[in-house]
């Protein structure tokens, strides 16, 4: 079993405060309950979210990563909407700097990647945080076709320090169908877009990514109109982190729990795409895909 403290904060695991009558809120719940209506979006055990914040827990939420906020949107708003509640959210640098962007990003109290010290404030502070460990290598460079819903963990340690630090629960959000809400084709996505949506360091790096279509042609801005797959969210029990106070203290046994979480999230995402429940429209859709996939576009 885990070793933690008591196990309650001081006070009720809140998330950040978000009034529902407010302008921004109602607007990004009816964008939010039209894209869950296209994509006949449900969430499966969300009672384990729900028991875990009647416990008084902290909760760090981590999922698998595709390129688009379509499916962290739905989720975040399906949970709100039932359990008020909604996380400090954790986001790449780029997208806190784009038009419109910035302004629901600074409104919904967004943090900045790569900001560990301001990150841990919030969770201790609010309680409820979620990120993709993956981040935009594991959406932007990881070529679906080859690795489908494979978790690129490698290196990404932050998550797990996060919930060892704040002595929070970790609960990992298993995104089905988040893979084809786009095509991604063999074409790479022209440099002078990449610079658009990231730094000059970062569109470097990120060379070579392929470019995807929605079912309005590419995908040049997020959210603009992805291809009708079903969405399902599902999520996991609080993963057992062991005997806490060791792995923060053993680099050792960090590295062993860092790679024993990594291992069962991906088995749970396996899990949750082999048992996935479509219906014809999804099929449709899955089926060009791979038809497109044999004919190499």
């Amino acid at each position: 079993m885990a070793q933690r403290s008591d196990g309650a904060n001081d006070g009720e695991v809140r998330g950040i405060e978000l009034s529902r009558d407010a302008l921004p809120t109602r607007a990004l719940l009816a964008l939010a309950g039209g894209l869950a209506r296209y994509h006949r979006h449900r969430v499966l055990h969300l009672s384990r979210l729900a028991d875990a914040f009647a416990a008084g827990r902290r909760v760090v939420l981590v999922g698998n990563h595709a390129l688009d906020i379509v499916d962290p949107l739905l989720l975040l708003a399906h949970v709100f909407r039932e359990l008020g509640r909604a996380p400090h959210f954790v986001a790449h640098t780029a997208w806190l700097e784009l038009p419109l962007l910035r302004d629901l990003a600074d409104y919904a109290q967004v943090i900045a990647s790569r900001r560990p010290e301001e990150t841990l404030e919030a969770l201790r502070r609010s309680g409820f945080l979620m990120l993709f460990p993956g981040g935009n290598r594991e959406a932007v460079l990881r070529h679906y076709d080859e690795s489908p819903y494979q978790l690129d963990w490698a290196g990404r340690r932050g998550f797990l320090r996060l919930a060892l630090e704040a002595d929070a629960e970790l609960i990992f959000a298993a995104a089905v169908g988040n893979d084809e809400a786009y095509y991604q084709s063999k074409l790479p996505t022209p440099q002078a877009l990449l610079r658009v949506a990231a730094s000059e360091r970062d569109a470097a790096r990120y060379r070579g990514a392929r470019l995807g279509f929605g079912l309005l042609g590419p995908h040049l801005l997020p959210g603009l109109v992805p291809l009708p797959v079903r969405l399902t969210h599902v999520l996991s029990e609080p993963l057992d982190l062991g005997d806490r106070e060791r792995a923060l203290a053993d680099p050792e046994a960090f590295d062993a729990l860092h790679a024993r979480v990594w291992l069962s999230c991906q088995r749970f995402l396996d899990h949750a795409v082999a048992e996935r429940e479509s219906d014809p429209l999804d099929r449709l859709v899955r089926g060009g895909q791979q038809r497109l996939r044999s004919l190499g576009l």
